[in-house]
């Protein structure tokens, strides 16, 4: 009895070398039961989105592969957008010292040097106007003189 106990315990544990080795094959994949989530691409993604955003439940909870699904979508539209106000930030700050910069070689200008200013030129001849109406406009009142009573007059 002894050796047939022996016996059953090698085979086991043979078995479960074999099987930790790989040679015990490999498990089915099976496709997912939740249909893919309806998002746009990182780029375009906002906040409207995630607003409008229902996950799938399952009977333990969310589901946990559309959870993380759409927390990878998150991050990689957030450090998509992190590094592009990163560059243009950059680009402005390179924009504003080269104008600082072209200031400041402006302003430094050799005091011996003339500084050359721009005029205007005159245009060469201004046209004529008209001349305006012997009569002034509030006097004239359709035709007719009306008298306004002096303030002065009223009290």
């Amino acid at each position: 009895m002894l050796v047939v106990l022996a016996l059953a315990a090698v085979a086991v544990l043979a078995g479960v070398v074999v099987v930790a080795m790989g040679g015990g094959g490999e498990l089915a994949e099976f496709a997912p039961d939740v249909p893919p989530l309806d998002l746009p691409e990182a780029a375009q993604l906002g906040a409207a989105d995630f607003m409008a955003l229902q996950l799938p439940v399952s009977i333990v909870g969310y589901n946990t592969q559309s959870v993380d699904e759409t927390l990878n979508r998150v991050v990689n539209a957030l450090s998509e957008r992190d590094t592009r106000i990163a560059v243009l930030e950059q680009r402005v700050a390179e924009l504003l010292a080269g104008r600082l910069q072209a200031r400041q070689e402006l302003h430094a200008a050799p005091l011996g040097m003339p500084m050359i200013e721009h005029e205007p030129e005159e245009p060469a001849e201004l046209p004529e106007l008209p001349e305006p109406p012997s009569e002034s406009f509030g006097d004239w009142d359709g035709g007719e003189r009306s008298e306004v009573p002096d303030a002065k007059e009223s009290r």
